[in-house]
């Protein structure tokens, strides 16, 4: 009896299940197609904090070679003083040698010389005697 009803209705059981796979199919069809939109609209989201990322590093950098670049020129400027002071050291090394000239030229400034005999007695160069002038001054 059951086997009747079913090849007595064979053909619309066949088109019910061919339409419930054809329904199937739509469904995902549909499923697959909002799935691939969210997937689309993930991407570009990612793509754009990237983008927004890349901007920022980009600016980081940029700062950060501005910064190097400045400590560069402080170094530079630095290592000009170093060098002046190792060659005013030097000269200094070899006007200390002639310290019986400093003397000399210390007392004179005590005394009241003036710079042109301080010059002429002991031999040292003018801004050598300005230093002098300028420190030993009552």
């Amino acid at each position: 009896m059951l086997i009747e009803f079913l090849l007595s209705n064979f053909e619309i059981f066949i088109f019910f299940s061919v339409l419930l796979i054809v329904f199937a199919f739509i469904f995902l069809f549909l499923l697959q197609l909002q799935n691939s939109r969210l997937n689309k609209e993930s991407i570009f989201q990612f793509a754009e904090s990237l983008q927004n990322t890349n901007k920022e590093l980009r600016e980081y950098l940029v700062v950060l070679g501005n910064l190097l670049e400045n400590q560069k020129k402080e170094l530079i400027n630095i290592s000009e003083k170093i060098i002046f002071i190792e060659r005013e050291l030097n000269r200094l090394g070899n006007v200390k040698g002639s310290e019986n000239n400093l003397n000399v030229a210390i007392n004179m400034v005590r005394q009241g010389n003036s710079r042109e005999e301080i010059i002429k007695k002991t031999g040292l160069r003018e801004d050598d005697v300005e230093a002098i002038y300028t420190y030993y001054k009552k």
